[in-house]
């Protein structure tokens, strides 16, 4: 029997509310899960500028897929890429923010990645209560089948003196479906491989399936397709803030219509470009802020590659059919070699391409390669296609590494008022070469032929390219002991550049991270909203909701 999924938002957008949340990522989900509770039914509402997505809706080819990413004449596009000169990053957008095509990973940083940029007090022992409080609620478990597509690990393993490991996942691989931590109807993982795409069978734990129906159960107020530009400081009698947007028409035709929110409390969870571009701009309205705004991006060292053409089939691309695949393929990342040093190294991860991207890239890499005389290859670009399985591409493997950079990067404005990267050589990086190095040992163990990211392979006056890609962006609102060197505080509450802070107004997401984490952030990002909730809710909640609006900072 198949439970269709119970929808979350609504198109009716208030005048004002006691919180407004922005975003609907891991930070801004956990934040508005934990206070709704405290308040009263609609007084939490939640901002986000895509459209709802659910299980069954996601793109299952590359039509779809081009249909879905996000431009100017698609506001409400899943994927929103981003081609920059110094570096690219891909991101989402919808109502779960990022955890729609996230690879389901939930894991600590290294305790060391908190030893210089980070504030007192936070720290790996000071997050550790935190982190239990959101396993409990995603309850992630281990792959524990074969998985092919990550054999090719150990021979890398092998190489440094390292066991690859099973990594924790936020998926229901185990068991029979049924209601998770949140109440919500889940089935069981059918190891399809197309987790980054959207899970259409609906067995990945995203924010739209745990945090996001606690706070909609609480009270909270879930509005979809409005994206925020701006806070403004009300000086006189009212709500402290106003929120102004625009929201995306849905009725035919590309069409926005300015709005504006008032609120008491201000939570900034629209990722770390996001919330750094609605905080750059509100300074250009007047908000007075720190000089470190925008400052210390960090790709958190993203790197790809892909194992070509193999002798030996893979299980590295989806399945067509996600409900019934072929190919047991597993989750798109079950295993991790670590290979991290306290602060500095990396994670190398198994990895899989959904079907609709694979598809796409099936022809690239077959062009490409079309005059290698491989029969595998010229099966890739047949017209009419060849059998299930006798393709290169079918043959190869995707691997994903991740770690420390210099978090050098910074977010600025354009003329347009949209943010941006700008980090020269960004790419030139020591951990991005010594990545590239085992990626391509992970090649040769696989007998396959070894592709870089694809965007290395271009040339910018007459040499390769050296533009990294990132899918988790941190920092640009970082937090930091002071205003000298942060945006935020310890708790998240945004620093007034004349001393003390914004009362009411805070930042929530990956932006806060002042480092990279050296491992997938979704974990530390959820840990931090949950300590800033829980200091929200346990100190400052009442009282900036209970009318005491003096038009200053406190």
């Amino acid at each position: 029997m198949t439970t269709r999924p119970v929808r979350l938002a609504t198109g009716d957008l208030p005048t004002e509310a006691a919180v407004v949340v922005v975003g609907s990522g891991f930070g801004a989900a956990v934040t508005a899960a934990r206070v709704a509770p405290a308040l009263g039914d609609g007084d939490v509402v939640v901002l986000e500028r895509g459209r709802e997505w659910v299980p069954g809706e996601f793109p299952e080819d590359p039509t779809a897929m081009r249909a879905a990413l996000r431009s100017r004449r698609n506001p409400l596009g899943l994927f929103d890429l981003q081609l920059g000169t110094d570096v690219d990053r891909l991101t989402a957008n919808g109502l779960g923010g990022g955890s729609l095509v996230y690879a389901n990973v939930l894991l600590e940083a290294d305790p060391a990645v908190f030893d210089e940029h980070w504030p007192a007090g936070v720290d790996a022992a000071a997050l550790r209560p935190y982190a239990d409080r959101v396993r409990a609620v995603l309850r992630p478990q281990l792959e524990d089948r074969p998985t092919p597509k990550a054999d090719a690990l150990a021979h890398l393993g092998a190489h440094h003196g390292v066991e690859p490991r099973r990594i924790p996942l936020a998926v229901r691989l185990h068991g029979d479906p049924g209601p998770n931590a949140a109440g919500v109807h889940q089935p069981t993982c059918t190891r399809c491989g197309n987790c980054v795409s959207g899970c259409n069978v609906g067995a990945k734990t995203t924010m739209w399936a745990s945090y996001l129906p606690l706070a909609a159960r609480a009270g909270a107020r879930l509005v979809t397709r409005a994206e925020v530009l701006r806070v403004e400081r009300n000086t006189g009698p009212g709500r402290r803030w106003t929120v102004h947007g625009e929201r995306h028409e849905v009725d035919g035709h590309r069409r926005t219509t300015p709005f504006t929110v008032q609120a008491d409390v201000v939570l900034l969870g629209a990722g770390s470009v996001g919330t750094a571009g609605i905080l750059l701009r509100s300074a250009a309205a007047g908000l007075p802020l720190s000089d470190r705004l925008g400052e210390r991006f960090s790709g958190n060292a993203d790197s790809l590659s892909v194992s070509y053409n193999s002798t030996r089939r893979r299980t590295g691309t989806g399945a067509r059919d996600a409900h019934d695949p072929e190919v047991a393929v597993g989750p798109t990342i079950t295993t991790a070699l670590d290979l991290r040093d306290g602060s500095s190294g990396y994670l190398i991860q198994d990895g899989a391409l959904p079907y609709p991207v694979a598809e796409v890239l099936r022809r690239i890499l077959g062009l490409r390669f079309a005059l290698s005389a491989d029969s595998r290859v010229w099966c890739d670009l047949r017209p009419n296609g060849c059998p299930p399985g006798c393709g290169a591409l079918e043959h190869s493997q995707v691997w994903l590494a991740m770690g420390t950079d210099s978090s050098a990067g910074r977010i600025d404005l354009d003329p347009r008022g949209r943010p941006g990267i700008s980090w020269p050589d960004a790419g030139r990086q020591a951990v991005y070469a010594e990545q590239l190095a085992d990626l391509r040992v992970l090649s040769e163990g696989a007998e396959a032929r070894f592709v870089g990211n694809p965007r290395r392979a271009l040339l910018q006056r007459g040499v390769p390219a050296a533009t990294p890609i990132t899918v988790h962006p941190l920092g640009g609102a970082v937090m930091a002991d002071d205003v000298a060197t942060g945006v935020c505080d310890r708790d998240g509450r945004v620093h007034h550049p004349d001393g003390g802070v914004h009362d009411g107004l805070y930042v929530v997401d990956g932006a806060l991270c002042p480092t990279s984490t050296g491992a997938n952030p979704s974990l530390t990002i959820a840990s931090l909203a949950e300590r800033i909730a829980d200091v929200l809710v346990g100190r400052d909640l009442a009282r900036l909701t209970a009318g005491e609006r003096t038009g200053g900072s406190w």
